[in-house]
């Protein structure tokens, strides 16, 4: 028969309206959250779940939830768990037996509910009293389903005792593979049997218990309790009782365990007592988690509003029906309003445009209707209105939010006008440099283009005349032409040299996948001779294929090779060495070389514009290392070097692995 006596019987205050409340809003989120506890508790049970598929064991949660939320709602829950445990008794549950169901079982899965319905009490309430009272009738109502539990266990028990003490060999190993811990002791309460869950939870090994009493591994300062609780079982003949005891493990950690203890009687004396136990650690300190949170909620109640109320944004809080229900300082200073002018009111009323204020009104309309609306929980810029009448442009981010049953819209914003308008600047500013780019770079073009033609002819006359075997030239003639000639040649090189930094092109459609192993190899091609005259010797790693535009590759490629054989002494073999690593989202390619090397305080000096550090001993145009420096940037990359006088150069290049398109002008 089942235990019908139920002497606190729970009086819910607030629980059917709390299982309501679940079963309308948060259902899905609680048979996962319930699911996942039943999954962190490692249930037994779920064994015989194990041929079903994610949905199917979702579907069949799902179905228990309903009827423990109903049950709940409709005042008849206790009858549900009554079923539940009737149908365990008889073993009338379809595809698991009776004896594989442990208190272990029911002690975790009514845990993980009960963990389920305590983890979504702030969604349902951020009062603590109706928290509190919630947490109680929550902690009852399952003390009860433990209670009726606890008595069908004891039923179940002592049939199962009977059959084991029939053949107690084939009910040892029962016993000593049950998930519960479970300990037989004599009437003294010496230790005679203890069970593989028992030995491997408390980290015991068998010879440590020969001869010891129970009471040994319990916390010393709760021994004596425990013994003058069953020694008052006894004396009243008590067939169980339930427990709670802290036992001592092996590592000197502490464990709570829960259970019943059931005394076996011989002519009206105690033959010997069964403890079937459960630990439940690891439940006491999520109980414990949750006290805790709810003794700071008041606190947090307190802190929350401190912060709205000193908050650097404005924020407001409408209902449903666009009624304004929280306002802030910093609202009061944004729009003009203040405090008690604003709360009441239609918040279209007042700081939504006319423009907009059907749009406002539909969206959330529609929300209310499908709960999808495309602004929540994302910052956009809106227009709002001033008191004053003026419009100006707000950053807003909404998000919804239900407090006791009912729907929230809570919007955070800020001022952005002074923004908007220093954006309006910045691209007015922006439009005008990329205007002056153009136009620069089409007057270094034009003016490049127009010094080519005369600087040709002087280097035509000049050579005829240096060639003319009958030129009529004196020696001082002669060795002015010659200096004309070379101070043309080095003018050539200049133009083209700005010629071709003025055209290194930003345009996204010319960037391509690019093997720089490929550059690389008809960069050597063309320096094949000067290779070959220096003896240079070039050693390379694999290198990269990245999003590139060849030809600004191949010229950064050859101008840093061909410096390093360039800037190494004329007595020393160059030797260059070519290496290769990945880098966040690209790759760092350096050039080391063992040429003349610099001073660190050129390190930035030498990519500027018509910089040179050396005497003309070494041709150059102080061009070259800026076209490398604004090559790289266009490639959205770095360059830098590093050196020592004597020893050599490394330049250190990083280009990301793709190209991202970008709307500012190169500057």
């Amino acid at each position: 028969m089942l235990p019908n006596e139920t002497p606190d019987e729970y009086k819910s205050l607030y629980l059917k309206d709390y299982a309501s409340f679940v079963f309308q809003n948060k259902l899905e989120d609680f048979v996962s959250a319930y699911l996942i506890n039943i999954h962190t508790n490692k249930v037994p049970l779920l064994q015989f779940f194990s041929h079903l598929s994610d949905e199917q064991l979702m579907a069949a949660a799902r179905e228990g939830i309903v009827r423990l939320l109903k049950g709940i709602e409709n005042g008849n829950a206790i009858d549900d768990v009554k079923e539940n445990l009737r149908q365990w008794k008889l073993n009338l549950i379809p595809n698991i037996p009776r004896d594989a169901i442990s208190l272990k079982d029911i002690t975790l899965i009514y845990s993980a509910q009960k963990l389920s319905f305590q983890s979504f009490l702030p969604y349902y309430t951020t009062e603590v009293a109706v928290a509190t009272q919630v947490f109680s009738e929550i902690d009852l109502f399952y003390k009860q389903v433990q209670e009726m539990a606890l008595g069908i266990l004891d039923i179940i028990t002592k049939e199962e005792y009977k059959k084991r003490l029939e053949s107690d060999e084939k009910y040892r190993n029962l016993f000593d593979n049950a998930s519960d811990l479970i300990h037989i002791a004599d009437t003294s309460g010496r230790i005679l049997y203890v069970n593989n869950a028992w030995l491997s939870t408390l980290g015991y090994k068998p010879i440590e218990l020969e001869g010891k009493h129970i009471f040994g591994f319990i916390k010393p300062e709760e021994a004596e309790h425990y013994k003058a609780i069953r020694q008052k079982a006894i004396e009243e003949k008590q067939p169980s009782i339930s427990t709670r005891i802290n036992f001592i493990k092996a590592d000197g950690q502490e464990i709570t365990v829960e259970g019943s203890i059931n005394y076996k009687y011989k002519d009206g004396e105690l033959d010997y007592s069964t403890a079937l136990l459960h630990d439940i650690t690891t439940n006491l300190t999520h109980e414990k988690q949750i006290q805790f949170y709810l003794h700071r909620l008041a606190d947090q109640e307190k802190n929350l509003r401190d912060i709205i109320e000193n908050a650097p944004d404005g924020v407001i809080v409408i209902d449903k029906d666009n009624t304004i229900i929280l306002w802030n300082p910093k609202s009061e200073e944004i729009f003009g309003w203040h405090k008690e002018e604003a709360i009441g009111k239609k918040i279209t009323e007042i700081i939504v445009p006319p423009a907009l204020r059907a749009a406002h009104t539909g969206g959330v309309s529609r929300f209310m209707l499908t709960k999808q609306a495309k602004i929540l929980n994302q910052t956009v810029e809106v227009p709002a209105l001033h008191k004053n009448g003026d419009q100006f442009y707000i950053s807003l981010t909404v998000s919804h939010s239900t407090q006791n049953g009912k729907d929230l819209f809570i919007a955070f914003l800020r001022d952005i006008s002074k923004q908007k308008k220093n954006e309006l600047e910045l691209e007015n500013k922006r439009n005008q440099l990329e205007k002056s780019n153009k136009e620069l770079e089409q007057y270094a073009w034009l003016t490049s283009h127009d010094l080519k033609e005369p600087l040709r002819k002087i280097l035509t006359f000049s050579d005829a005349l240096l060639k003319k075997d009958d030129n009529g030239l004196t020696e001082h003639a002669f060795s002015y032409i010659q200096k004309i000639n070379s101070s043309a040649g080095r003018m050539k090189s200049l133009i083209e040299a700005v010629l071709a930094y003025s055209n290194v092109s930003t345009d996204s459609d010319l960037f391509v996948e690019t093997d720089l192993n490929a550059i690389l190899k008809g960069v050597l091609d063309d320096l094949e001779i000067i290779i070959e005259t220096k003896n240079a010797i070039i050693k390379a790693d694999a290198l990269p294929v990245v999003e590139a535009i060849p030809i600004q590759m191949t010229q950064l490629f050859q101008n840093l090779i061909s410096n390093s054989i360039k800037y190494t002494k004329s007595e020393k073999r160059p030797e260059i060495r070519i290496c290769c690593k990945p880098k966040l989202e690209g790759f760092e390619i350096m050039i080391n070389d063992n040429g003349i090397g610099f001073e660190k305080a050129y390190y930035d000096k030498i990519f500027q514009v018509f910089q040179r550090l050396h005497n003309r001993s070494y041709e150059g145009t102080g061009i070259g290392l800026a076209l490398c420096k604004k090559i790289a940037e266009t490639h959205q990359g770095t360059i830098h070097a590093e050196s020592e006088v004597g020893i050599g150069s490394t330049f250190i290049i990083y280009l990301p692995e793709k190209h991202a398109p970008v709307n500012s002008p190169a500057i």
